[in-house]
């Protein structure tokens, strides 16, 4: 029997100084991603991080950066 995978959704995120994104997933896991692998992100001044959105639960964006991260993207899978 084959099962769809099924994606965390995004609960939240935090910063570590400017070095740590902590994503808090709906699993009860958190993910941590270096920020220096996306530097437009660790570039954002402390004001520009608290500016984000969550899409469609699995998507993160930050007003200040026209860009939408998946969390395959952040946790580097393709």
């Amino acid at each position: 029997m084959i099962t769809s995978l099924h994606l965390p959704r995004i609960r939240n995120i935090e910063f570590l100084n400017n070095s740590i994104l902590f994503i808090h997933l709906d699993n009860d896991r958190t993910l941590l991603v270096p920020l220096d692998k996306f530097p437009d992100i660790k570039n954002l001044s402390p004001a520009q991080k608290k500016e984000f959105e969550i899409i469609d639960d699995n998507n993160l964006s930050f007003l200040a950066i026209d860009e939408v991260y998946s969390i395959n993207d952040l946790i580097g899978w393709e």
